[in-house]
């Protein structure tokens, strides 16, 4: 079981629902992701057009353009502003019509529903992630490791937090040395309830990655 990076709560929500645990994201835990498309740093996953080669600079243009069009988090955004973006993608989404998690939304009391686990790789709902993409939060510039030049290193003092909370964990990195996400160090590496998690979770996020350097 591998998670790519720190989630928001929006984002685990439908992380714990898709695997009962919140080390499951939809971008690369699970085999969700075994094809090896890119994973995009905000713990959702991309929703390439089309090859580098066949978009050219037109393309990167579009998606700067819609990026500064989108919801900036930041690290000391509260929860309540993380959720009420992630609700309004999310309503974004069921309204173009990508079936929702009700049934995980009810339970855990929840007005709106998060797309169901896999939706945003359907070729079918791809028009819909497009059209909605303005609304998706970005997470906040300390997350993303092609901006932030300590990302390694205080990803790797948050996996030393959940570590001391109680996971049993330990960091992957790509062939360039850089944090990819972590893994478990065995099959009891879970011993934390789903409360527990995203407790630790959102701690260790904002301890490790709100250092200034």
């Amino acid at each position: 079981m591998q998670k790519t990076q720190p989630l928001s709560p929006a984002v685990r929500t439908a992380a714990i629902s898709a695997c009962a645990l919140l080390a499951a994201t939809v971008l690369t835990a699970c085999g969700a992701d075994g094809d090896g498309a890119k994973a995009a740093k905000d713990g959702v996953s991309t929703l390439e057009s089309g090859s580098p080669s066949a978009a050219g600079k037109s393309g990167s243009s579009e998606a700067s353009k819609t990026d500064s069009r989108r919801p900036q988090l930041r690290m000391d955004s509260s929860d309540e502003e993380r959720d009420r973006l992630g609700d309004a993608y999310n309503a974004c989404l069921q309204a173009h019509g990508v079936p929702m998690n009700t049934k995980r939304a009810a339970l855990a009391g929840a007005k709106q529903a998060a797309p169901l686990y896999g939706m945003e790789k359907e070729t079918k709902y791809k028009s819909a992630f497009d059209a909605c993409l303005v609304k998706r939060p970005l997470q906040p510039p300390e997350l993303d490791s092609d901006v932030n030049p300590h990302y390694t290193d205080q990803y790797r003092n948050y996996v030393k937090c959940l570590n001391d909370k109680g996971m049993r964990i330990h960091m992957l990195q790509d062939d360039h040395g850089v944090a990819i996400g972590w893994t478990y160090n065995d099959s009891n590496g879970n011993s934390l309830s789903d409360a527990e998690q995203t407790k630790a979770d959102d701690t260790c996020t904002k301890e490790s990655f709100s250092v200034k350097h």
